[in-house]
């Protein structure tokens, strides 16, 4: 890589705003002093999909490894009210909040243009920069304008629309589920969600409420990972438990160790919990007193597990607190996949019989689709973004906040693909000579490793390799004698985060994994070595 600056300005277009668009413009005008830089957002609001969620929402990441290194304003700290209240995450709209925070610390508003829609993104008449339509609907003229720019950054994301299904059942959008008060009109109905994911879990859970009386099935092709947003270890987030020693054992060990450790914690939870209590007065407490339940709950719990049929269900999970609840309670029945186009006969779960449903609604939850393809008119290929970032032909196109972490979250990760984006940009650090092939090797490890996967609507990375990779190239990845030996060694032990390439005072970096667990990552190591040597991969993400 050269990290020869050119000195060059020009002007920067921004597609999105939300979490990923905020940072890509914070990082764009630190690091192009002079550029024109504008960020288009066809909403009135700055905050993104998850800025204004639905009530009772609770992030699934922590607050603190989801915020910007650039604005840390939460701390690494737990309270002792046994999860609670759930304050060591967002609650309601309070991610929104930190992002309007965000953008007045930096004064980005004066470049963001809201309520104004992108569309028809296609390579200027010369060959280079870009040209797109523009209607801006917040004076009520909706003539559309033509804007060219020489960079563009798509920050759309990968929550943007939901993907289709072909059923002909009537659909229950999950927008509707998403909107305020949307919900509470769904009431004695019989759904089937369709799909493993977070999304899928989430809306089975709320749909199954009781004061809903409605009747809910979740449809699955395959196992899920289901994990609490407090691990039995001392009651903690799972977010502290996870550490830069953990993520430096292969992935492929990684998730083979990490398969029987979670079906131990399923069935010997209890003994979890008792060898390593949380500190403090309150301690999270389960209700044990119907075993009925308790054992209907470990039951499906561990089955789920049991029955992941691939490498990829063992790697992705989702975190609820409550589904397991109401599929012990039997207010979800997890039902197979649909043998039908009117998705009213379904296979029983993870048997050849079938039972028939009939459902008033389906509620597709198979993914998102990016408005990559509608923006471009289908011009330019999702996998064809280097890294997830940048386009193998056209260098001046690039992605923000379309990396799908397998654990992880897609903020923090956007502000390192910002951080390279905009360096890149600037001229401070170059792109191989032999681009597409070094593109065209990483994409056949990254289809192999996740072969389940469409690789053309979403780019699967282990988060903590990739970003250390974004920032090694950028030249901000701390290194041991920048460290030295105890603050590194502290920085292996302690919650991994991004906050990591800011390198913070290490004195500061509390350390919540148990001193038992540490030393068995410790003896892993040399196990560790040897399969590292025999893989030789040139990509770990």
């Amino acid at each position: 890589m050269s990290l020869t600056e050119k000195k060059v300005s020009g002007r920067l277009a921004i597609i999105g705003c939300g979490s990923s668009g905020l940072i890509s413009l914070k990082k764009a005008l630190d690091t192009l002093p002079g550029w024109h830089i504008e960020c288009f957002e066809k909403s009135a609001s700055i905050t993104g999909c998850w800025g204004h969620p639905y009530p009772g929402f609770v992030s699934t990441s922590t607050k603190y490894t989801t915020q910007f290194a650039s604005l840390p304003k939460f701390k690494l700290e737990v309270k002792p009210d046994g999860g609670r209240s759930y304050s060591e995450f967002f609650r309601e709209g309070e991610y929104g909040q930190y992002l309007e925070t965000f953008a007045d610390e930096f004064n980005l508003r004066p470049h963001i243009r809201l309520q104004t829609k992108v569309t028809n993104l296609r390579r200027s008449a010369s060959n280079k920069g870009w040209t797109f339509s523009v209607t801006d609907s917040s004076t009520g003229d909706r003539t559309k304008k033509m804007e060219e720019f020489d960079q563009v950054i798509v920050a759309t994301g990968l929550a943007a629309t939901p993907k289709p299904l072909e059923c002909s059942a009537s659909v229950l959008s999950p927008i509707t589920i998403n909107s305020f008060d949307g919900i509470e009109q769904i009431n004695n109905k019989k759904i089937v969600i369709i799909g493993g994911g977070e999304s899928a879990v989430d809306y089975a859970e709320r749909l199954s409420r009781p004061s809903l009386k409605n009747e809910v099935f979740l449809s699955l092709n395959s196992g899920i990972r289901v994990s609490p947003r407090y691990h039995p270890i001392r009651g903690i987030p799972s977010d502290f438990l996870r550490n830069r020693l953990m993520l430096s054992i292969h992935p492929d060990l990684r998730n083979k160790i990490g398969h029987y450790f979670v079906r131990g914690r399923i069935r010997y939870q209890e003994l979890f919990e008792s060898l390593f209590p949380q500190s403090g007065k309150n301690v999270r407490v389960k209700e044990e007193s119907d075993k009925t339940f308790t054992n209907r709950r470990k039951y499906w719990a561990d089955k789920l597990t049991q029955t992941a049929k691939d490498d990829l269900f063992r790697m992705f999970h989702n975190k609820s607190d409550t589904f397991l609840d109401a599929v012990a309670d039997q207010r979800i029945k997890i039902i197979g996949q649909s043998i039908d186009p009117e998705c009213k006969v379904f296979r029983k779960y993870d048997s050849d019989c079938t039972e028939k449903v009939e459902p008033d609604f389906i509620v597709p939850a198979i993914g998102y689709r990016s408005l990559l393809t509608e923006l471009t008119k289908d011009s330019v290929k999702f996998n064809d973004f280097h890294l997830g970032c940048t386009h193998v032909e056209y260098s001046d196109l690039h992605l923000v906040g379309f990396a799908r972490p397998i654990i992880g979250n897609i903020p923090s990760i956007s502000e390192v693909q910002a951080e390279f984006i905009c360096n890149m940009i600037a001229g401070k650090i170059s792109l191989p000579e032999n681009l597409k092939e070094v593109h065209e090797r990483n994409y056949s490890i990254r289809q192999e490793r996740y072969g389940k996967l469409n690789h053309e609507s979403v780019y699967p990375v282990e988060m903590f390799p990739y970003c250390d990779h974004l920032s090694k190239l950028t030249g901000s990845l701390p290194n041991f004698s920048f460290l030295k030996m105890r603050a590194w060694f502290r920085k292996q032990l302690s919650p991994a985060t991004t906050l990591y390439y800011g390198s913070p005072d290490s004195r500061k970096d509390k350390i919540y994994m148990p001193a038992v667990l540490i030393l068995l990552l410790i003896m892993l190591l040399p196990l560790n070595l040897i399969y590292l040597l025999r893989k030789r991969e040139e990509c770990s993400f």
